[in-house]
């Protein structure tokens, strides 16, 4: 009996772990390409969410052919909002040229704002110290090379 029940129970477990794994598996192209579009509908209509998760695509995905996409959603939501982790994300994408051509002055200048921003607030927002320490750094490194 006693193994009966520990037959069941490693059943439980393995068919859990199988479940869990095929939950994580990454989407078909085809999904993907649909949820895009989806995405990028909501954008167009103004919807702030929307363009927050193709910010979140750059640090997902990794894939060059969504950098366009996703500098445009990221240029227009810096545009309306304060928000120092966007402004650094912009910095980001101009200082490797992700999306659009690399410019070190551009990407000063997000990151100038960016920590600007962070300041004002009095340190109220969604950046972490290390993303604080780490455009202090940036905006060093690009002062250097901008100003030579």
């Amino acid at each position: 009996m006693e193994s009966f029940v520990l037959l069941i129970l490693f059943c439980i477990a393995v068919c859990s772990l199988g479940y869990g794994l095929w939950l994580r598996r990454p989407p078909s192209p085809a999904v993907k390409k649909k949820m895009y579009k989806e995405l990028e509908a909501r954008a167009k209509e103004g919807d702030k969410e929307a363009m927050y998760a193709f910010a979140e695509l750059f640090y997902k995905e990794k894939d060059e052919k969504y950098y366009p996409m996703i500098f445009k959603w990221v240029s227009i939501l810096a545009a309306q909002e304060k928000d120092p982790a966007v402004w650094l994300l912009l910095g980001d994408l101009y200082a490797s040229g992700c999306g659009t051509l690399r410019d070190p002055k551009r990407s000063l200048s997000c990151y100038e704002q960016a920590l600007s921003a962070d300041i004002a607030s009095g340190r109220n927002t969604d950046l972490s110290k290390e993303a604080h320490d780490y455009l202090e750094k940036r905006i060093i490194c690009l002062r250097k090379e901008v100003f030579k």
